[in-house]
């Protein structure tokens, strides 16, 4: 630790497991949420995953809230590091979904000015969930190897480009009540059910394809994830894979092992973690979403 150039951070988007945060040796800034527009609670201090999307799954009608971090927040996941010399590396989720990267900016404007000589440094991940947690990975592996940090801060503005997610909700009722589907999409969701397939890539989301029946669309979630390998040609071996759920773990391991046999089928391999993906995006999300994310190894 002692050899550290920097010091690693992230909003808690990142839905890293806390024994995972405790053996990286990672800062988190928590973001809020609310059931009632009033009693904001700190993402990842404050409860756990599994109650946030029971709360959900038992109050349909109820769509939670998600506020940013406070200047506090920041000050107090950074000022530690900062008081004994040490820079800090600060990973927020895409800014094209949240704010919560131009708050770290703000912020690191006004702690800049009590530490001066202190550098901090704030990227966009460009991510959500897993796929956040998967930079931040890589993140610290750059800090453990002795990397500098700005050579670092380059590194994962560069590598964030080669990696990407799809995910599938069990109800779109969350997406439309955030605005995040179109008008056309929404009309039809209404009288037919449907359920889409999901592609975050480069900081955004955009429509795959669409399904007519839950079944139907784990099963396109996983030869859509395995066909992207075959499009570009590269072995999933080179990659980080993680499969994620909501509420219900025996649904992420259903899609693992669905994920497994259709690697196989294409004749790929790679084991994938199995993970519950966190509050900020199963509030805009629903209970049941699941998906699959994927982040190319960085050659250090």
């Amino acid at each position: 630790m002692q050899n550290r150039k920097f010091q690693v951070i992230c909003d808690s988007c990142c839905d890293l497991p806390k024994e995972d945060v405790a053996a990286l040796d990672i800062g988190i800034v928590p973001l809020y949420v609310s059931f009632d527009g009033k009693d904001y609670k700190r993402d990842y201090y404050d409860f756990t995953y599994h109650d946030f999307y029971q709360h959900m799954a038992d109050e349909k009608d109820v769509y939670p809230k998600t506020s940013l971090p406070g200047f506090e927040d920041y000050q107090r996941a950074w000022e530690p590091y900062l008081e004994k010399g040490i820079p800090v590396l600060n990973i927020s989720m895409t800014s094209r979904m949240s704010g919560s990267y131009n708050a770290a900016v703000n912020a690191a404007s006004i702690m800049r000015e009590k530490y001066p000589d202190i550098p901090i440094k704030v990227v966009d991940s460009q991510a959500l969930t897993l796929y956040e947690g998967m930079l931040v990975r890589e993140a610290c592996r750059m800090r453990d190897q002795g990397y500098e940090l700005l050579q670092a801060e380059n590194r994962l503005l560069d590598i964030r480009k080669d990696g990407r997610a799809y995910f599938t909700v069990g109800d779109l009722s969350y997406l439309m009540k955030g605005g995040r589907i179109g008008s056309l999409m929404r009309l039809a969701s209404v009288g037919l059910g449907l359920k889409p397939i999901i592609i975050f890539s480069g900081g955004g989301i955009s429509l795959c394809t669409i399904t007519r029946s839950r079944q139907k669309s784990l099963s396109e979630l996983v030869k859509q994830a395995a066909k992207y390998f075959s499009d570009i040609k590269e072995d999933p071996r080179d990659y980080y894979l993680e499969v994620g759920y909501g509420l219900k773990k025996d649904d992420g391991e259903e899609l693992l092992e669905l994920f497994r046999e259709e690697l196989g089928k294409r004749g790929l391999s790679q084991e994938a973690r199995l993970s519950q993906i966190g509050t900020m995006v199963g509030a805009h999300n629903g209970p049941y979403l699941m998906g699959i994310a994927m982040q190319k190894k960085m050659k250090l």
